[in-house]
């Protein structure tokens, strides 16, 4: 793989957006397991990478320091990456970039000029599950992130004028300024359509309770083959992953518990602040 992108072996990307604690890693992770897949995501540099793509700056040097640090999640690197002096490079069997940007969310235009085909893969979750997920990552100040991410864009800003003054509002509650987020960023699949990429919703708890089928309609979707590769992504990887996700650990019930970490009244006020999306999603 060059610098260049009309050189490299890839044929098509798989854009992971929504909202953070919605299931991005994991679904990244599923992905990224195919063998004619790599993932890149946060951990390895893919925002610069991507900007600078599309302003037509990648370079060779840049896009092989970032395949090496996308190599680092995988158990097993033989098979998708080849050394470089400088780092790494696409084996020619490699032709699927999954690239797990939930900062993207709001950037469909520029993902739908990417130089390959997209398909955006979209998880949602219910906003209660969402915001205690949040609420037990302090380390992170989701809203402030987003508030800055949005302002650069005047017209999302504009947009979302009432969800995003109550993002801003210091004196409301931080599980309702959280819910006003993840209204903003859980309901743009339509965006993307209309921007010429084609999407695939699905539900985090249907993944869940249902994988087998859930992963191979999201294979389907992307054009990928057999998806027990997807089903079995843990044996696929090492280390932890963004939010502290634990590479290695298999898609198992317990992700959907957590709501206790807030009160009766403050997932009433998430609610409220999350619809009318909430209702449109199925989460009542």
């Amino acid at each position: 793989m060059t610098g260049r992108p009309s050189e490299w072996p890839v044929e098509r990307v798989i854009a992971i957006v929504g909202c953070q604690r919605s299931g991005t890693t994991l679904t990244g992770q599923i992905f990224g397991a195919h063998p004619s897949a790599v993932l890149i995501d946060e951990f390895d540099g893919v925002y610069p990478w991507f900007h600078a793509l599309m302003e037509g700056a990648s370079d060779n040097d840049a896009s092989e320091r970032l395949l090496e640090k996308a190599a680092t999640k995988y158990g097993t690197t033989d098979d998708r990456f080849v050394a470089t002096p400088n780092g790494k490079r696409l084996a020619r069997d490699v032709k699927v970039l999954v690239l797990k940007t939930p900062n993207l969310t709001y950037d469909e235009e520029r993902v739908a000029r990417m130089p390959w085909p997209v398909t955006v893969v979209y998880p949602v979750r219910d906003p209660r599950a969402v915001v205690a997920s949040m609420a037990r990552l302090e380390s992170v100040d989701f809203v402030a992130n987003q508030i800055r991410l949005i302002a650069q864009r005047p017209s999302t800003q504009e947009r979302y004028r009432a969800a995003f003054a109550v993002m801003a509002d210091a004196s409301a509650s931080v599980w309702t300024r959280r819910a006003a987020l993840w209204q903003i960023k859980s309901g743009r699949q339509a965006d993307f359509e209309r921007a010429g990429c084609s999407v695939h919703a699905f539900r985090y708890e249907d993944l869940v309770d249902d994988s087998t089928a859930v992963i191979a309609a999201m294979f389907a979707a992307c054009g990928l083959g057999d998806p027990q590769a997807g089903l079995a992504a843990h044996l696929t990887y090492a280390g932890i992953g963004p939010g502290g996700t634990d590479r290695t650990r298999p898609i198992d019930s317990s992700s959907l518990s957590g709501q206790e970490a807030l009160t009766s009244a403050q997932l009433a006020d998430v609610m409220r602040a999350a619809e009318p999306l909430a209702g449109r999603l199925g989460y009542a």
